[in-house]
């Protein structure tokens, strides 16, 4: 039998298949050379994925819980689509913002001034899109500010009679005194008589009456963590010297810490001042809140906190 002579067609198969195998082989040995010098190479590890150190200005995206009292509710966030989702419980005193507001925050890790510390120093060590959580303890958290702090009894008293200036009520009312006429008191929610007027003085008579349910620090009829009701509870027009005396009891227990704010009148400030309210301790018959103030808001005060932080972007110190 004779040796069989490869065709044209034959020899061109052989051909090709010798390359395609070459390709394959310089393929492999291309991916293993990539794969050690991306494994041993800092510098290309550090372009491709850069680690947060300290000094680099980091972007991020943030959303803050309380982790506690109750846990779960979002205080602050700058991610546009939790920020306006109203199916998700927000703190008290969150502040919905313009959808434009929310992007990203920048700040320089490890070092900047105007954070809580434990959260710049948090993202040192994180890398673009990584997700970390952070949490703090309430001793690193936001202070609590002694002045703003008042306890007020469960049961309250308020005078019969009370007078005013001229200029008060006209403030007050945002009209002038007429004996006889009738207004709403300007915290108690009660009708008021003006009783008389004497000079610049103007005589005011509160008319409630026993059983009447009033919600004097908010209205909780519309969002039931604004304020809360109070009951009069007494009536006694010849206390205190004929003044008289009226008795106020509020509805809270210590269940409703941290999940009631309120506008509470201020007598030093002569004004409405918004507070949280942060505990209610009836053994002694009292509650506590805080009130807020400039750049600050007391439902933060000496509470711990979490923040879910994904750093966005680095720029390199």
């Amino acid at each position: 039998m004779s040796e069989r002579i490869p065709s044209g067609n034959d020899s061109s198969l052989l051909t090709n298949a010798k390359v395609t195998t070459l390709l394959i082989v310089s393929l492999l040995v291309s991916i293993v050379t990539i794969g050690y010098v991306t494994a041993t190479s800092n510098s290309v590890s550090t372009e491709l994925y850069p680690f947060v150190e300290i000094g680099d200005m980091v972007y991020a995206d943030y959303v803050g819980y309380f982790p506690t009292h109750p846990g779960g509710w979002i205080f602050d966030t700058n991610k546009r689509a939790i920020g306006l989702d109203d199916s998700l419980t927000k703190s008290l005193f969150n502040v919905k913002r313009d959808p434009k507001d929310y992007t990203p925050l920048n700040f320089s890790a490890g070092t900047a001034k105007n954070f809580l510390r434990p959260f710049v120093d948090g993202v040192v060590g994180m890398m673009v899109t990584q997700t970390k959580g952070i949490y703090i303890s309430a001793e690193d958290g936001y202070p609590i500010d002694p002045e703003g702090i008042v306890h007020i009894s469960l049961i309250l008293t308020a005078p019969v009679i009370q007078n005013l200036t001229v200029t008060q009520f006209q403030t007050t009312y945002e009209s002038n005194p007429v004996t006889g006429m009738v207004v709403r008191h300007y915290f108690w929610e009660w009708d008021t008589r003006v009783k008389g007027i004497e000079g610049d003085k103007v005589i005011m008579q509160s008319e409630p009456y026993l059983g009447q349910i009033i919600s004097s620090y908010g209205n909780p009829e519309s969002d039931p963590r604004d304020g809360w009701y109070q009951k009069v509870i007494g009536i006694n027009a010849s206390a205190d010297g004929g003044i008289g005396q009226i008795k106020v009891q509020n509805f809270i227990t210590a269940q409703d810490v941290y999940q009631k704010k309120g506008q509470n009148y201020d007598e030093k400030l002569a004004a409405l001042r918004w507070f949280t309210l942060i505990g209610v301790d009836e053994a002694k018959g009292e509650f506590t809140i805080i009130y807020n103030a400039e750049n600050y808001v007391g439902e933060l005060a000496g509470r711990p906190l979490y923040f879910e932080v994904t750093v966005t972007k680095i720029l390199k110190a």
